[in-house]
Parts: structure tokens; C-alpha cells; sequence
């Protein structure tokens, strides 16, 4: 199996060496390069650009993790970036998925919820940890009636959308809700559609954008 390649990006040398100690344990994940800050992210992909992962913190002298990886994703738009921070606020979140990172994590997590969103994102998939969809998730559920028809959703897919943002799966949201997967795979289907959108990740970003999250 062909290793997951990484580059760390964080303007303490203590985190990045604890964070490449962790992701070294795992066969299948390699740290092949750190930078301290987004412009030596950029330049160092400039000359090594095959790369699967990029871990990216956010607060970071010179260019942030937020601006570094809107660059990232104009220049190389196959890497994908995981934003791994100390921050859990919403505007931090929510900008970092706007400048293209697919997975957010704490930096307080456990090991293996790291080492499980490297895998997930590398695969081009959306990750966020459950402290992180939480806060997300929970206020955007706190829609009145009259926003939820703005977004023209039913109760029942608004109930979707929540176990599916929260990580769970179509089966678990099946085993959940008493539906079959198949109902719920149609659903979710459905709910994208019917908003435009390609994944949970632009779903969250889109009830900003609309407002329909104060």
C-alpha cells in the first residue's frame, strides 16, 4: 500500500515533532516535510508538490494556515489540507473551509482521531472531529422554522443532515433514524441536490453564507 506522503505546518518545532511522532507510528502514513509558517509550505511545494496531506495550523507568523491554504488549493488543487489547531471557533472553522481545507481537527485530540482524519482526507473525503462538527452542527440546527424553509428542507432531512455532519455514516444514520440505508443513501442524494451542493462541507458553508447560522 502506497504511503500517505504529509507535510506539517506549524511555527512550533515541539508540535511538529510530536505530531510527526504520531503520524510515523502508522505504516501507512509518511511525514516527508515541515515548515514553520504558510510561506515555506508554498515554497516547499513548490519543489516537492507530491503531496497527499498537508497538516496546517492557523495562527503562523508571516502567512497564516487560512491564506496559505487558499494558495494551496489555487496552485495544487490534488493536495488536500487538513487544518489541525488549537482553535474551535466558528470563524476559524467555517474560513478554513472556505479556503479549501476538507478535514478540522484540535490539537487536544487522541492520537488515533489524527491518525484516522490523515486517512480520510487523504482519500479527498471531509473530516472533522466531533468537537469541531459540534460546534457547527448544533447552531445550525438551532434554525427557526422559517429559516429551515428558506433552505426549502423537511424535519426529517434536517435530522439527516445532522447525523451525517456529525460523522456518522448512512448505515449508522439508518440503524439511528429506523430507515433502510438505502432510503437514507436517497435522501442524502436528495438533500445535495436539492441545495446544489456536493458535500457537507459546502452544506455548513452555505448556511453561513445564507445566514441561516447566527
Amino acid at each position: 500500500m502506497k504511503k500517505i506522503k504529509t507535510l506539517l505546518v506549524d511555527d512550533h518545532k515541539i508540535v511538529r515533532d510530536g505530531i510527526r511522532y504520531i503520524l510515523n507510528s502508522d505504516k501507512n502514513i509518511e511525514v516527508v516535510g515541515e515548515a514553520s509558517n504558510g510561506i515555506e509550505a508554498i515554497k516547499y511545494l513548490e519543489k516537492n508538490n507530491a503531496i497527499d496531506v498537508v497538516l496546517m495550523d492557523i495562527n503562523m507568523p508571516q502567512l497564516n494556515g487560512i491564506d496559505a491554504t487558499e494558495i494551496i488549493k489555487k496552485l495544487y488543487a490534488k493536495i488536500n489540507v487538513l487544518a489541525l489547531t488549537m482553535h474551535n471557533e466558528e470563524s476559524y472553522i467555517i474560513d478554513m473551509i472556505k479556503s479549501g481545507a476538507i478535514g478540522y481537527v484540535l490539537k487536544d485530540t487522541n492520537s488515533s482521531i489524527l491518525l484516522d482524519a490523515v486517512k480520510v482526507v487523504a482519500t479527498g473525503k471531509n473530516y472533522y472531529s466531533n468537537d469541531v462538527t459540534s460546534t457547527m452542527v448544533n447552531q445550525l440546527f438551532q434554525s427557526t422554522n422559517s429559516k429551515q424553509n428558506e433552505i426549502d428542507l423537511s424535519d426529517r432531512e434536517i435530522g439527516i443532515i445532522k447525523h451525517i455532519a456529525n460523522g456518522k455514516t448512512n448505515k449508522e444514520t439508518a440503524e439511528i433514524i429506523g430507515l433502510s440505508y438505502r432510503t437514507i443513501e436517497t435522501h442524502r442524494r436528495n438533500i445535495l441536490k436539492k441545495l446544489g451542493l456536493n458535500n457537507t462541507a459546502e452544506l455548513i458553508n452555505y448556511a453561513y453564507k445564507k445566514r441561516i447560522i447566527i
